[in-house]
This record gives C-alpha cells, sequence and structure tokens, in this order.
C-alpha cells in the first residue's frame, strides 16, 4: 500500500570548467494505493494510487571543449610600406574560457493519480508537475570590445508547469466483437523567470532583447512586427512614407512615429503548440479481423509564412509551389505583389497558425481460421496491411504538410505510405 523510493547519484563530466565537473542529482518518490485501506469502500472505484515525487536532474548538452579557450591558426596578407606583399601566420585565442561552467539542473515536482473505475472498463492516470531549470547552457553575447563574441555561460532560470491526462478504455467487450480506445492530453507552459540578473534604473531586471528572451514570457513567445494586412491602392500615399507602395505587407506602427523600431514589436503567439492529443482506436472482430485507426493533434501554435511576402521576382522560374500574389486586379490582403518590398521593417515575418488535427494510420491485419490453415500443417497466416498519413485539417495553413519534418523541421510534402505484408507461422 504504501511506497518510497529514495535515490541520489553523482555524475562528473570533463566538459565542464574545472571548478565545478561534478554534481549530485537526488530524488525521492511517494505511493499510496487508497483503494486498499480497510476504511475505502467504493462500488465504481476499483482502483486508485496517488503519487508524489521531487527530484533534481542535470544536462550536460555542450561540446566537450567550450570551457576552454581555443587556439587558431591562420594565414593573412601583409602589405609593407612600400608596397611589398607576403603572407604571414598568426595564432589567436577565438573562444573565451569559463573555469566555473557547470550543469544545468532542473528540479521537478510531480503529483499523480491512477485510477479504474467500472470494473477497470477505464483506467488512466492524471499528472500535474512543476519544473525549474536553472544554470542554462547558453552563449551569453559579449560586446566586442572585450576580443570575444560569445562565452559559454550559466544563466537564468525558465519554469515549465502542466499537466497530462491518460485514458484507456473498454468501450464494447463481447465475444464477436471488441472496441477499445486510448486517449492522451498534453498541456506545457514554460515562462522565463530570470536572465543575466541586470537590473535598470527602477530595478527590474533586463530582458535579453537581441535574443528575444523576456522575464514573464515564454521562450518560444513571438515578439515581431505585427503585418495588418497589404497596403491598398487607395493607401498609397500613406504607404510611401512607409517606403512601400500597394501589394506591400502593412506594418502596424504602434507608436506612430512614422518609422519602425523595437518599439512597435508586439507578442503574436507561440511557436510551440499550446496542448496536444493522440487517440487510438482497436477494433477486433470475430478473432480474426483486427483494425486500428490513430489520430493525433497539435493545436494553438504559429509558425513564420514568409512565402507570403512574394520576395522572390521570378517565382515562374524557381518556385515548387503555386502561390497567389496580389495584383491591382486582385486586391488581397494575404498575400504581397511579386518582388515585394519590406521598407523599413527589414525582418518582419508572416505569421500563420498551424494547428491541424491529422488521421495518421489506419491497419488492418487478418488472421485465417486455424481450422483451414492446419490442414496445411501451418499455426498461423495473418494478412496485415496500413496506411500512414491518411490526411490532415489544417483550418489557416496553406502550403505543404502542416507539420514540419521532425529532422530538419523544415516544410515539405508528407508522403502517404501504404504497406502490405503476409505473415506464416509453420
Amino acid at each position: 500500500r504504501y511506497m518510497l523510493t529514495l535515490s541520489a547519484r553523482r555524475d562528473g563530466y570533463s566538459a565542464f570548467g574545472q571548478a565545478n565537473p561534478r554534481a549530485t542529482f537526488p530524488s525521492v518518490a511517494l505511493g499510496w494505493v487508497f483503494t486498499d485501506e480497510k476504511f475505502f469502500k467504493s462500488s465504481w472505484l476499483n482502483y486508485g494510487k496517488l503519487r508524489a515525487s521531487w527530484g533534481v536532474n542535470g544536462n550536460r548538452d555542450i561540446g566537450r571543449y567550450v570551457a576552454l579557450s581555443n587556439l587558431i591558426t591562420g594565414k593573412y596578407l601583409y602589405v609593407k610600406g612600400d608596397g611589398t606583399v607576403y603572407q604571414a601566420n598568426q595564432l589567436y585565442v577565438d573562444r573565451m574560457q569559463n573555469s566555473n561552467l557547470k550543469w544545468e539542473k532542473t528540479t521537478s515536482y510531480n503529483l499523480g493519480l491512477d485510477f479504474g473505475i467500472l470494473n477497470n472498463r477505464i483506467d488512466g492516470s492524471i499528472e500535474v508537475y512543476k519544473s525549474s531549470t536553472t544554470d542554462l547552457l547558453v552563449q551569453r553575447s559579449l560586446p566586442d570590445v572585450v576580443g570575444f563574441s560569445f562565452v559559454m555561460d550559466n544563466l537564468g532560470e525558465v519554469q515549465n508547469r502542466g499537466f497530462e491526462i491518460s485514458l484507456n478504455s473498454v468501450n464494447m467487450n463481447r465475444s464477436k466483437f471488441t472496441w477499445r480506445t486510448s486517449f492522451n492530453f498534453q498541456l506545457n507552459r514554460n515562462k522565463i523567470v530570470h536572465l543575466y540578473g541586470d537590473k535598470d534604473a527602477t530595478g527590474k531586471e533586463r530582458d535579453d532583447v537581441a535574443n528575444r528572451w523576456f522575464i514573464g514570457h515564454s521562450i518560444d513567445e513571438i515578439w515581431n512586427f505585427k503585418v495588418d494586412g497589404v497596403w491598398q491602392v487607395s493607401e498609397k500615399d500613406e504607404a510611401t512614407k512607409y517606403g512601400v507602395k500597394p501589394g506591400d505587407f502593412k506594418i502596424v506602427d504602434v507608436d506612430g512615429d512614422g518609422k519602425y523600431t523595437n518599439a512597435d514589436k508586439m507578442f503574436q503567439g507561440w511557436t510551440n503548440p499550446r496542448f496536444r492529443w493522440t487517440m487510438r482506436n482497436e477494433f477486433k472482430l470475430f478473432n480474426t479481423l483486427d483494425v486500428a485507426i490513430a489520430m493525433y493533434s497539435y493545436w494553438g501554435h504559429s509558425a513564420s509564412f514568409n512565402q507570403a511576402k512574394n520576395r522572390d521576382g521570378f517565382l515562374d522560374r524557381t518556385s515548387s509551389y503555386i502561390f497567389p500574389y496580389w495584383t491591382e486586379a486582385n486586391p488581397t490582403n494575404d498575400w504581397a505583389r511579386l518582388y515585394s518590398s519590406e521598407g523599413g521593417a527589414s525582418g518582419f515575418s508572416v505569421y500563420r497558425k498551424r494547428s491541424f488535427i491529422r488521421l495518421d494510420n489506419i491497419s488492418v491485419g487478418y488472421s485465417l481460421p486455424k481450422s483451414l490453415v492446419q490442414k496445411a500443417a501451418i499455426q498461423n497466416v495473418k494478412l496485415f496491411g496500413s496506411i500512414r498519413n491518411l490526411g490532415y485539417y489544417a483550418p489557416t495553413w496553406n502550403f505543404w504538410d502542416a507539420e514540419p519534418d521532425s529532422d530538419t523541421n523544415t516544410d515539405r510534402p508528407a508522403p502517404r505510405i501504404i504497406s502490405i505484408g503476409l505473415d506464416i507461422t509453420l
């Protein structure tokens, strides 16, 4: 009924600075199966277990020598006063050392409930967690005056919190037909709590505007100029003030000073999904036919869609995808003219919601009756087939697949894969 797990480990990694090559990571976990208590009586809750845990994990995902300075050799051309040019050798340090570089640590708290109800027709778990990552391993930018552009350092604190629900159900259980469902839902929120510790005149800790890290905001929160449609012909005079013309994207001038600066940038959503879910249904008919249908969804996130800028002036020669574009006869607010201009808002991005629901996989398996195959001295014969990536629903994403390639994180057309097979057991 009562469970206790204690653990501690001490790890060392030579890539960290000489002052902190090792760190200790403890953890503790508690469990209580409260349905085994004598006082507990329920006609519908068959199993219940409460869990609580606390622990510290470390991250050592850095290069082997980033804590050390590094010598680089090279050659350059030197010109004497009389105009003679000759090749000279050079030897210089191109990386700043940090003997105090140490492990990145994540301290996590977790509460969980495992349950089974209605004679275990429904079972699952609920997890609630909060974690705090400190001493993050990052490349800290340095002013050029020190001779190095960055140093590998431990900085700041990021908090994560969220919950996860997993459910398994037996929807129907008959002698010749069964139907089971599994479902999982995940939600996570993060925010930056601390960065460098530098304070402004009011005592507030400074943000890192260059890296777009803002205290109190998520790491993946979008901060950029906001697009408010496309300049139309009737707005030509106003567009000229910003160095653009009809057909170019209209950028919001927040402070109305006629130019675009950081003061005009706004928070516009997140690049990571706000929540995820997966669902799988399994059917079995007559103990011979198995069917499984799987689907999942990422929802609530955005991605840059700069193809809408139509910045390439020769789309008929270079594009692998047919894009609409603005003309006086087609005054769209979603696509710029061909070879559009960014004006004074150089580097802005067009964002589109990338939410989608994917019908990921359908698989079918059929086992020939044993009374038939055993006559041929065969134990089992099973025919099976599956189709991957049947399709998806993405209400606002109009490009290649709504889910970027998992390896390269780039947009691409996703293939549909059909597999057919035969399994024979002699």
